[in-house]
């Protein structure tokens, strides 16, 4: 059973078109072009088909279900202290040492077959406090997700806003393909379900569509003429300040992302927005789709930490990298990602 697309005048606009960048924060046009002919290069970057140990196994029954109700939770997976970025969350779950949104999903997917009704929108929308610690709980026994009542509250919006529509995921999906574009249309049903909704690049709703095209079984083609936007987390815009493809222009703002300071909502769209922009030219500099640009991105974290020196020399863009390694991503606690 499909749900109803709503027609008309429901849908909100994607904000990101009417929105302008702050000057303060500047695309580099030139070390983009240099950074997509590098990419361009690349003969073993492929979009990431979201298959391991943390995720639900191919053909799984609530796999769809399962990422509808655990990407909307992927936000926020480190600590502050006096008032600047302190440390990411790695812990052990599951018998294995993961980190940030690895440990959630490995957390979500030990209820997969032993509590499948968790994934529902009615225990979603009645989660308590006591039960998302007890599902956070690392393996000796400590509560190590940070601002778990974010979490409740977006369990919260997502399960009451299902309920009030009436979906299902799998309904979102099926109303979603039948249609003649199908990405379009998923991202516009989103646009009405708490936990998605509120971020106006879609972050969360991006991942969620490249997951489900992505993974082996694919539960959601896209249109002939249909791609992913950039899906801008804090990972991307680290990568998108030190790599230089972004230049802050404001000395303020310089330190204030230097020094890891947790940052005002303006100072953070200025740098979140820029990246979009430039992060979205990728594509055609490189002649890669931009999931395959976002996994690139995203994984360049390995080589480019938070918490220890990066190791330039194992980067591909190093011959065109600014190195500016002393910036780090807005330190900002959101629930958009």
């Amino acid at each position: 059973m499909s749900a109803d697309i709503p027609s008309g005048k429901a849908f909100r606009q994607p904000k990101s078109t009417a929105l302008k960048i702050d000057n303060r924060v500047q695309v580099n046009q030139d070390r983009l072009r240099g950074i997509g002919k590098l990419i361009s290069r690349l003969s073993d970057q492929t979009p990431y088909n979201f298959v391991d140990s943390t995720v639900p196994p191919l053909n799984h029954s609530l796999t769809i279900d399962f990422f509808f109700v655990t990407t909307l939770q992927q936000f926020s997976f480190w600590t502050i202290k006096d008032d600047r970025y302190h440390l990411p969350l790695i812990d052990t779950i599951g018998g294995e040492e993961l980190k940030g949104s690895a440990y959630l999903y490995k957390a979500y997917n030990q209820k997969i077959d032993s509590d499948p009704d968790y994934f529902s929108a009615g225990r979603q929308s009645n989660q308590t406090i006591a039960e998302m610690l007890e599902l956070f709980r690392s393996d000796n026994g400590v509560d190590v997700m940070p601002a778990v009542e974010l979490h409740l509250a977006a369990s919260h919006r997502y399960g009451k806003s299902m309920l009030e529509l009436g979906w299902t995921p799998e309904g979102i999906v099926n109303a979603a393909s039948e249609s003649d574009r199908p990405l379009e249309n998923f991202l516009l049903m989103l646009d009405h379900v708490g936990g998605y909704c509120e971020d106006p690049l879609r972050k969360k709703s991006l991942l969620l569509a490249s997951i489900l095209h992505s993974r082996p079984e694919r539960y959601l083609e896209f249109g002939s003429h249909e791609t992913i936007y950039p899906i801008i987390d804090y990972h991307l815009m680290r990568a998108s300040l030190r790599m230089g493809m972004i230049d802050v222009r404001d000395e303020e703002l310089q330190d204030t992302l230097k020094n890891r300071t947790v940052i005002t909502e303006d100072d953070e769209w200025a740098v979140r927005f820029a990246a979009y922009h430039a992060i979205e030219r990728l594509p055609q500099l490189s002649g890669r789709s931009q999931e395959t640009i976002d996994h690139y991105l995203f994984t360049s974290r390995i080589w480019c930490p938070e918490m220890t020196e990066p190791e330039c020399s194992s980067c591909h863009v190093d011959p065109v990298c600014a190195h500016r390694v002393e910036l780090f991503q807005p330190v900002i606690r959101t629930d958009y990602y």
